[in-house]
């Protein structure tokens, strides 16, 4: 089998755009990982005080007035601020302008996973101790209000009910991203657990080979170090709680990982036909030549321990770009650092990349931002491109002893790797079994 795809339009990568606990913007982040450093700290925000869980890859110092404007810095929760900023770059990025109507026909597709935003709206702090105690309608109404009133001091002129509900939908920032680049194209939304970002990838990629649209923006953004969602996940048990050493707690594909670290951020990739980009002399950064997805229905929050989800994945991107296992390069690890999650993909990957694979560079890159669920495919897929365009993949941190279960393949340590690239996948596993997989090649024209 060869690589490339006929017969259908091709798609290519021109603009990035990302906000993380490393930086504010995709190249900060990238020589943050290039240089192995972590953006994981103690938690500061007030509201998530007292928990076990207290370490999270917070976003330091964001100003949504100063990266967004007076007009539209407000219009949404945190989360959706993330999403828009991250939008903004990857626009910008890739040459495009909204006065000169080059979005119009533009789609948007993007992920969130938990219909968060409770930490300014909702006042998480408030419904999280209401959730606490026994139902009350009345008792809820007054909570209501009270965050109400405190939300219509700081984001007035919004004061109606439906405006503060609809401000926690999933739906929210991908409505209010249309709205800002004033898009009439495909619009929808994802919201498939942590496999979600990549999965806007895969949506965004099939509406442009079917000529859906030109360009599709294409992304996921996240915020949920709050207390509902330290809660929920920490019940779940999956978060690490080993909080004395914030840095060196999240542990891909060692032996003594214990748990992921939750985190937040938004990563927003601009995808066009090929022609499309050509035409207008856009920076080509790299083409999208695969994309695939599996379910595994073992568990609401584990996979199948032999792999089979994750490889189904990997085997129908593979197909998808017409590539074989011996063609791929490095892996960007979903790895997240859990007991049964970490075996199952290394079990994934050397079951579908066969002989191959001990020859694969293989990086993990939420040992130093942590897992922002809905944003984390997203973020990873940028890291693919930002991979190939640099021929450099980023260390795994705190990865000192290989787990016995995830031995024989080539894993980046200490330093980052130089090394030529022409494929890299990019790997995004959820709960309830959701798996996706993107390829992305080094453009050659």
């Amino acid at each position: 089998m060869s690589g490339g795809n006929t017969h259908r339009n091709r798609v290519v990568v021109t603009g990035l755009g990302a906000i993380s606990c490393l930086g504010h913007s995709a190249e900060e982040t990238w020589r943050g990982l290039l240089a192995g450093r972590s953006g994981i700290r103690k938690i500061a925000a007030p509201d998530c005080q007292g928990f076990e869980i207290t370490i999270a890859g917070e976003i330091q110092n964001f100003d949504p007035l100063a990266s967004l404007g007076p007009d539209w810095a407000y219009i949404g929760d945190r989360f959706a601020q993330l999403g828009l900023a991250a939008a903004l770059e990857a626009i910008e990025n890739a040459g495009l302008d909204v006065g000169r109507g080059d979005l119009q026909r533009a789609g948007v597709v993007l992920a969130n996973a938990h219909n968060n935003g409770g930490r300014d709206a909702w006042s998480g702090h408030a419904l999280f101790t209401y959730a606490q105690g026994p139902y009350d309608a009345d008792r809820f109404l007054d909570l209501f209000h009270t965050v109400l009133d405190g939300y219509n001091t700081r984001y007035a002129p919004y004061p109606v009910e439906q405006d503060i509900c609809y401000r926690q939908s999933s739906d929210f920032p991908t409505h209010l991203v249309a709205r800002y680049l004033q898009t009439s194209g495909p619009l929808f939304t994802v919201s498939s657990a942590c496999v979600s970002g990549a999965k806007t990838v895969e949506r965004g990629v099939r509406w442009l080979r079917r000529g859906q649209c030109e360009v599709a923006i294409c992304g996921g953004a996240e915020s949920v170090v709050d207390p509902w969602g330290i809660w929920f996940l920490h019940a779940m048990k999956a978060l690490t709680s080993f909080s004395q050493d914030p840095e060196h707690a999240s542990r891909p594909f060692d032996r003594d990982r214990s748990g992921f670290v939750l985190s937040e951020g938004a990563g927003v990739l601009v995808l066009e036909t090929l022609d499309h980009a050509l035409r207008r002399g856009a920076p080509i950064l790299a083409e999208v030549v695969g994309v695939g997805g599996s379910a595994n229905a073992n568990s609401l929050y584990a996979p199948e321990p032999v792999g089979d989800g994750v490889a189904g994945a990997m085997r129908a991107a593979l197909h998808d770009a017409r590539l074989d296992p011996a063609q791929i390069d490095a892996v960007f690890a979903h790895a997240t650092a859990t007991g049964i999650g970490d075996p199952a993909e290394a079990d994934g990957i050397r079951m579908t990349l066969g002989d191959h694979a001990p020859n694969v560079a293989i990086t993990a890159t939420k040992s130093m931002i942590g897992h922002a669920i809905a944003a984390a495919g997203a973020l990873g897929a940028i890291q693919c491109v930002q991979s190939l365009r640099d021929g450099l993949i980023p260390p795994i941190k705190n990865l000192d002893v290989v787990d016995g279960a995830c031995a024989g393949l080539h894993y980046v340590r200490g330093s980052a790797e130089a090394r030529r690239l022409d494929y890299v996948m990019n790997n995004a596993f959820g709960f309830g079994g959701a798996n996706g997989t993107n390829i992305f090649r080094r453009f050659t024209g």
